[in-house]
């Protein structure tokens, strides 16, 4: 006799095993990201914080994927905007760190020309939005801040640079780190 109950979609024990694995891994790097970025803004090395959080964005992207590094983003983007006291930290982490991450790997997809491409695009309108926000928004008075030429194309070669790191260190990871760490058994 075939059951009448609406059939669900529930997922089963070991993939709500795993789903909670992979939530409760972005809750503690969503922690760890809050904590650095803090650090990071109460000293100079506010960038070198953003792109500590990009790494562990990373390797939520590559270990777990890009839902739950959406995840991670969103969750310590608003985190970062409501606790930290330079909201310019958590623009540059939002843009720069946590979004960027996540289209990269979707952009690494294509071919090498037309990635590149895609990423200076994405990279140029991050650029953007965060001189023009920081400016409008956030009133931040430096001079770096300035929308010019100069500026501009400086802050394109950087984030070039750091879009090249980012592959050197998640291939890294890959190749040298993935096994010799074990992290496997935690994703």
């Amino acid at each position: 006799m075939k059951s009448w109950k609406k059939q669900t979609s529930e997922p089963s024990g070991n993939q709500k095993n795993k789903n909670t694995r992979a939530v409760a891994i972005c809750g503690l790097l969503t922690a760890l990201s809050v904590v650095l970025l803090y650090i990071g803004s109460l000293t100079v090395l506010d960038l070198t914080a953003v792109v500590v959080c990009a790494l562990f964005v990373m390797l939520v992207v590559v270990e777990l994927g890009k839902k739950y590094a959406w995840l991670l983003v969103c969750v310590s983007g608003v985190l970062a905007f409501v606790l930290l006291p330079s909201k310019l930290i958590a623009l540059t982490y939002f843009l720069i760190g946590g979004i960027y991450p996540i289209l990269k790997a979707r952009f690494e997809q294509f071919r090498s020309s037309f990635a590149w491409l895609l990423k200076m695009s994405a990279m140029g309108t991050m650029l953007l939005a965060l001189i023009v926000l920081s400016k409008l928004v956030f009133t931040a008075e430096e001079t770096y801040f300035d929308m010019s030429i100069p500026v501009i194309l400086i802050g394109l070669l950087f984030l070039a640079v750091y879009d090249m790191a980012l592959t050197g260190c998640v291939t890294f990871y890959i190749v040298k780190l993935r096994k010799r760490l074990g992290l496997k058994k935690l994703f």
